[in-house]
């Protein structure tokens, strides 16, 4: 994937407040981008494929209050989740889709509550 590609046609999903700085997800054909920009020039981005979201939710449908290490081990086996950084940006994607949500904050760990996808 190219980058005229990567960012052609982006729409903004929504916004997640987590717990040090706020992200911003964006959805293109393939994938979604998570942006967390900062308050000088830079910031940071990652892409998420939608079959890693697809994943997720499969596989954690209807949890509640899951860490993102729970949801690392619950997905070891997806070619798109490859570490922890990973499974948090799609969780992060699924939250600004409103497909999943931050059910609890202790300290700076983040539990999630990812909803049943009906197909």
């Amino acid at each position: 994937m190219d980058n005229r590609s990567l960012f052609a046609g982006l729409q903004y999903r929504g916004r997640v407040r987590s717990v040090r700085r706020d992200y911003h997800v964006l959805e293109g054909a393939h994938h979604y981008v998570v942006l967390s920009p900062k308050d000088d020039a830079g910031g940071y981005y990652a892409i998420v494929h939608r079959a890693a979201l697809s994943y997720i939710a499969k596989r954690l449908g209807g949890k509640k209050s899951i860490t993102t290490a729970e949801a690392f081990e619950a997905c070891k086996r997806s070619k798109y989740l490859t570490n922890r950084f990973s499974v948090l940006n799609a969780l992060y994607a699924l939250v600004g889709t409103k497909d999943a949500r931050i059910s609890k904050v202790v300290g700076h760990k983040l539990f999630f509550g990812i909803r049943k996808r009906i197909v």
